[in-house]
């Protein structure tokens, strides 16, 4: 009973609007308040408790390592060398795009803020080039969440904090998946630009020569990472210095920071002072919005562990089948829907201990659990109603939400394709994992 009035009352917070930390603080306290006799006084202790982390704070150092990649040239130049790579092919700048998100995502490690600092850059170029606007908009919002999956991922940091899962296996495990998704989604762009005749047509002039144009298109990729040598090299410094044991996932975080103060103002010079202090205003923000839902979740997942919802959901996944394949893919539209609703952060916060204890039961890794999770609610951020990226990217290209439902449909389809893959291959996720 006690449940059942918790969901209501979150949901109901939710669906009139109160932003989602507030729904999850209140619906918490009110049942607290009015179902048990536990003092109150200890949902300051865990909210407390839930932020006071060494791990977690990783969070607020990639956001801002991440909003400082977006404006101090490195997302630039990361943008420019993968034109240089791939731009000739038939929808170049699309696979440009999604090219580029999967770089920056290695370095930024949040869905929005890859589609934000891509889309605002490439969706007014491939406009230029003849792009249908609400397709190129579309494009950028699903390349955007290999953001969230490819590591550095805020994600796994979440959720590794939430479970006491290692992140630095969370991290490895969601490289192949990341790449996965960025090649179904390159094929994608190519077959949809073929088809529908949209964008950019192959380069290649029948005048110039194949050695020519590759001799040509060489020098221009060697010149674009030359100049782009100090942005590419920063995802080998976090992840190289990770998983070398070097240093910690926080203590990567920090580093990303400094090194892309360092090359924003003293190497590329494209930041000033006084952008740097907009750059560490707008991570603030950000970070109190997050500090504060990550706080009150950690209350609300103590509440239900104390409940035994964890246990319940078990017991009801057993009475529905036996079968580890019907169950992942139970739980896999269970997700989806959630992440239609709820924003990745306190969706991977509230879920994470109410399912992994049930598919630990069933034999599945929890490493590869946390994969499937993110890259389920990471769809989750190009589904109305409460797809953040779509936002983002209607924001970034100036259009409306409902031109984009066209393409949004099939790009879903292939992203569900690829989660299926990852759900169903563990091999993906753990190949790298002793």
């Amino acid at each position: 009973m006690q449940v059942l009035v918790l969901f209501f009352v979150l949901f109901s917070f939710i669906l009139l609007g109160v932003p989602v930390g507030f729904a999850i603080g209140g619906a918490t306290m009110l049942i607290l308040y009015y179902f048990t006799n536990i003092d109150m006084v200890i949902t300051a202790q865990y909210c407390y408790a839930g932020i006071d982390s060494f791990t977690v704070l990783a969070i607020p150092f990639f956001m801002l390592a991440g909003v400082i990649m977006s404006t101090g040239g490195i997302a630039a130049r990361i943008v420019n060398f993968c034109d240089k790579l791939i731009g000739f092919v038939t929808g170049g700048l699309g696979a440009v795009s999604v090219l580029a998100c999967m770089f920056f995502g290695a370095l930024s490690g949040s869905g929005m803020a890859t589609t934000s600092a891509i889309g605002s850059m490439m969706i007014p170029e491939m406009k230029k080039k003849g792009y249908n606007a609400a397709y190129c908009t579309t494009l950028v919002c699903f390349a955007g969440i290999i953001g969230i999956i490819i590591p550095p991922s805020l994600g796994f940091v979440l959720y590794g904090a939430t479970t006491n899962t290692s992140i630095s296996d969370l991290f490895l495990a969601g490289i192949v998946p990341g790449i996965t998704i960025g090649t179904i989604l390159l094929f994608m762009n190519y077959f949809m630009c073929k088809k529908l005749n949209i964008g950019d047509k192959q380069e290649v002039s029948k005048e110039v020569p194949l050695k020519e144009f590759v001799l040509n298109r060489l020098k221009e990729v060697v010149i674009s990472f030359k100049d782009g040598f100090w942005a590419l090299l920063s995802p080998f410094i976090i992840l190289g210095g990770i998983y070398s044991g070097i240093f910690t996932p926080t203590e990567a975080a920090c580093i990303s920071v400094v090194y892309s103060i360092f090359v924003s103002l003293f190497v590329y010079k494209d930041m000033k002072l006084k952008g740097l202090y907009q750059t560490f205003l707008a991570a603030a923000v950000l970070n109190g919005i997050t500090s504060f839902l990550l706080g009150y979740s950690t209350v609300f997942s103590t509440y239900l562990s104390h409940a035994g919802i964890p246990r319940m959901v078990y017991e009801m996944l057993m009475n529905c089948t036996d079968n580890k394949y019907v169950m992942l893919l139970l739980i896999n539209l269970v997700l989806l829907v959630i992440g239609c609703f709820l924003d990745t952060v306190p969706a991977i916060i509230v879920m994470s201990p109410i399912l992994l204890p049930a598919v630990v039961g069933y034999g599945v890794d929890p490493v590869h659990f946390g994969i499937i999770i993110t890259v389920n609610l990471a769809i989750g951020l190009c589904t109305p109603p409460y797809g953040c990226n779509l936002f983002v990217g209607s924001a970034v290209g100036k259009v409306k939400m409902e031109s984009m439902m066209r393409y949004i449909i099939p790009f879903f389809i292939v992203s569900i394709f690829a989660l299926m893959i990852i759900t169903y291959i563990p091999a993906l996720s753990l190949m790298f994992i002793d």
